[in-house]
């Protein structure tokens, strides 16, 4: 299963203090920050040392927004998590013991929404220069030389299971592809490119609850297995981008180009079901949307571009596979 604390632990290294305490005076912030730096947020302690860092931080004068957002960050890095509402609470108990009951300041926290942010993409990137496709091919557990598609499935998924390809984004999939049977070629030269469902599924058609019980074979309801998370993005540079995935802590199985500007990577998660597949998803957004991370891909149920297709007259190109990834950064892991 994916290290969420591992991944979690790199939002401090790339969102920028101004971020975190706009609004709250610098001197303030700087010792605010000492002092959380002191504190455990491992299970045991989260309750008690949440409340202490909001007493403090009302004793100093933070933002209240800008306080929430932290602790909520850390509680992240830990691994753990907590409640809305419960945090809400904690925060508006400790001003009001700090005596800033009778402040405005106090108001009802918003949560954060995770955005792109050029700045920590450029920052972070620049502790791994030099990584393009060459160097990603390079890096490959498994040879990509007059690797097909079908092999690129193979390796990913299981005897017997069974991926949803596609020609069309609208339709139900074009081709049903299970892993060790006879099949059929799968499409290769299309205008707008192949694209395959990211995690499998048993082929018969299910309601979909979301979309007025239409009957739909690429719906939660047909997964077998929530393997797989894919990140993409249209506004990251592209170079920077690879440099970033190759830095994380992620089981990355994969890294293909869309046929266009964007880079995909295909991340293993082994989630036991869709609720914690959407956990352990919550948990890593803050930090791959700061980096460039489409949050509308982020869905169990993506379809992604499939490699060695074509997209008009580009190759959809396979520049990483690795069947059996470990959490350990790309660039920490022997040739």
């Amino acid at each position: 299963m994916l290290h969420i604390r591992g991944v979690a632990h790199y939002f401090s290294m790339i969102i920028p203090p101004s971020k975190v305490f706009a609004g709250s005076d610098i001197g303030a912030a700087e010792q605010w920050t000492e002092y959380l730096n002191t504190l455990s947020w491992a299970p045991g302690n989260r309750d008690q040392h949440t409340f202490n860092a909001f007493l403090r931080a009302g004793s100093l004068g933070i933002d209240p927004q800008a306080a929430h957002d932290d602790v909520s960050r850390r509680i992240q890095a830990s691994g753990g998590t907590m409640s809305t509402s419960k945090i809400q609470s904690q925060l508006q108990r400790a001003y009001e013991h700090a005596g800033k009951s009778d402040s405005t300041a106090v108001v009802t926290i918003k949560q954060p929404k995770p955005t792109f942010d050029p700045g920590a993409l450029k920052s972070f990137a620049e502790k791994a220069p030099g990584i393009d496709a060459e160097w990603l091919q390079s890096r490959s557990p498994v040879p990509l030389r007059d690797l097909t598609s079908a092999s690129f499935l193979a390796h990913l998924y299981e005897p017997g299971e069974k991926v949803l390809v596609f020609t069309d984004l609208y339709c139900q999939g074009d081709h049903l592809f299970e892993v060790g049977a006879e099949n059929k070629t799968l499409p290769k030269f299309t205008a707008d490119g192949v694209w395959f469902l990211a995690n499998p599924v048993d082929g018969k058609e299910y309601p979909n609850p979301r979309q007025e019980n239409k009957p739909s074979r690429r719906s939660e309801e047909s997964v077998t297995a929530f393997r797989y998370l894919v990140l993409e993005s249209d506004v990251a540079d592209q170079a920077q981008w690879m440099s970033a995935l190759v830095q994380l802590p992620l089981q990355i199985s994969a890294i293909y180009s869309s046929g266009g500007k964007s880079i995909h990577a295909l991340v293993r998660v082994d989630a036991a079901s869709k609720h914690e597949w959407d956990t352990m998803r919550d948990q890593m957004k803050p930090v791959l949307v700061a980096l460039g991370a489409d949050e509308a891909a982020m869905t169990a149920v993506r379809l992604t571009r499939l490699p060695g297709a074509y997209r008009g007259t580009r190759i959809q190109e396979l520049l990483y596979l690795n069947p059996s990834p470990c959490a350990q950064p790309i660039i920490q892991q022997f040739p």
